[in-house]
């Protein structure tokens, strides 16, 4: 058990150093190259086939003018770097728009990063031509959030709230003060009474609430609390980019135990100790993964990733969050939920195709 943890704590921290859209605020620079920030504002694309903005096709004319809502031309030679953090839970976005960018099906937005919880700590680095976004840096993904969403913080503000205490949700969604959050959402506190907290809002007020549904710090690992998190889960809507999308239940599932992730599956899929390789046979996958530990373990193929939740009898269990997936019989199905399945009853064992790393972390 010592080793396995020693093996968490080392995934955990060489993580942050090989995916450079991570970031530890407490040691991010306060000043920034303008170059390094054009570089960042650049990186990420839209997939190379038809697209549509909104209802209308995604022109050349029209990326132009996204591109130039970005406004790189206004980045300054040395970026002084601001703070603050989100008012409410806030969609994280590529490009600085609020129109979706997808192949037909707007479900599927290319342009949704993920949706951060509110008090997420943010970098504030740029700002849209428009006037309407901000580039920031939160501690999982750089990208543009509205300015209504972000209240912005002085130096010594900013990291007094990363000093507060905090709880760590526990719950798929809990609401506080109308606000949502998701499962491993932290929330800081400033103080506790018996089995009640004073905890901050993203406004600047404090307010009491009870213990349901949160818990202090992170949890400690074991399998009833495991499968207690992910059988909470299930039914949960699929999301792309939002609350539960496959990654996103990763990183909420292990992030209850203290364990960041990065926000997409093919970085997920890179973190921690295991196998990058395809199989044979599903029998192949199967004989590997009685070495694995359940709940501890993720299957990634491409585009998706799952968490092993150990065998029922002699048949695989998976948790995952899917909007569609094809049978073994050839049959499409789509779930649009986090759902809860056995391999073999399930008719899932083709997947073992597609498998190409089983970690753990």
């Amino acid at each position: 058990m010592r080793l396995l943890i020693l093996l968490l704590s080392l995934s955990f921290a060489f993580s942050l150093e090989l995916f450079p859209q991570m970031a530890n605020l407490r040691s991010f620079p306060r000043q920034l190259e303008g170059e390094k920030l054009k570089s960042w504002l650049s990186e990420d694309s839209y997939p190379k086939t038809r697209l549509y903005l909104g209802n209308v096709p995604l022109t050349e004319g029209l990326m132009k003018k996204l591109l130039e809502n970005a406004n790189l031309d206004a980045v300054p030679q040395q970026v002084d770097v601001k703070y603050g953090i989100t008012l409410r839970r806030a969609d994280l976005k590529l490009l600085p728009t609020e129109l979706t960018v997808h192949k037909g099906n707007p479900e599927i937005d290319y342009n949704q990063y993920t949706a951060l919880d509110p008090l997420t700590p943010l970098a504030v680095l740029h700002r849209s031509k428009d006037g309407r976004w901000l580039y920031v840096q939160s501690p999982i993904m750089r990208g543009w959030l509205k300015v209504e969403d972000v209240r912005e913080l002085n130096e010594e503000e900013f990291f007094r709230l990363l000093d507060l205490p905090f709880l760590v949700v526990i719950k798929p969604k809990l609401k506080i003060g109308g606000l949502e959050y998701s499962m491993s959402a932290k929330i800081p506190y400033l103080s506790k009474e018996k089995d009640r907290y004073l905890v901050l809002m993203p406004d600047g007020s404090v307010e009491w609430i009870k213990g349901e549904g949160v818990i202090e710090g992170y949890w400690q690992f074991s399998e009833d609390k495991a499968k207690l998190l992910l059988d909470s889960l299930l039914g949960m809507p699929y999301e792309w980019g939002g609350f539960y999308d496959c990654s996103a239940v990763v990183r909420a599932f292990f992030g209850v135990f203290g364990i960041e992730l990065p926000r997409n599956s093919s970085q997920q899929a890179t973190v921690g100790r295991g196998v990058e390789r395809t199989f044979n046979s599903y029998q192949e996958l199967k004989e590997l993964l009685k070495t694995f530990p359940p709940y501890r373990t993720v299957l990634y193929m491409k585009g998706h990733i799952m968490i092993f939740g150990g065998f029922e009898g002699e048949d695989p269990v998976i948790y995952h969050a899917v909007y569609a997936i094809k049978r073994d019989d050839g049959k499409m199905v789509y779930p649009k939920a986090v759902v809860k399945n056995l391999l073999e009853r399930d008719g899932l064992t083709n997947l073992y195709k597609r498998i190409v790393a089983v970690k753990v972390y």
